[in-house]
């Protein structure tokens, strides 16, 4: 007897396989990373935005395996690299700003006060 099977692969419904939730968790990671580094909130804090930057683009790699980067890699890849671009540049600058304000120039002056400022307890 002949069976009437659906042979056709986009109707399967299997669950994603690790490269597709690789390169998903990559987009996610690229996406937050990229928010994280431009709020002014994360200044005062550790750039989040690098260390999200370097695992999204660690699962964008893993969701290569041995074939070409699927567009939604592709994306996190991108997002990740900038991600992981952007929180590196705030990294510098919290560093360049805080050794700044351990000075007696105008610049450090100016930082010590805004720090103060925004430290300070409102009434």
């Amino acid at each position: 007897m002949n069976e009437n099977k659906n042979t056709n692969p986009n109707s399967e419904t299997t669950p994603p396989g690790s490269a597709a939730m690789a390169a998903s968790w990559s987009v996610i990671l690229g996406g937050f990373g990229l928010v994280s580094s431009c709020t002014f909130f994360s200044i005062w804090e550790l750039p989040a935005g690098l260390f999200l930057g370097i695992a999204g683009t660690a699962c964008a790699i893993y969701s290569k395996q041995g074939k070409p980067f699927t567009q939604q890699a592709q994306l996190g890849l991108i997002l990740s690299i900038i991600s992981a671009v952007c929180g590196l540049l705030m990294t510098f600058f919290i560093i360049f700003m805080y050794d700044i304000m351990e000075t007696n120039t105008p610049l450090g002056q100016h930082f010590r006060q805004v720090f103060e400022a925004l430290s300070a307890p409102r009434q």
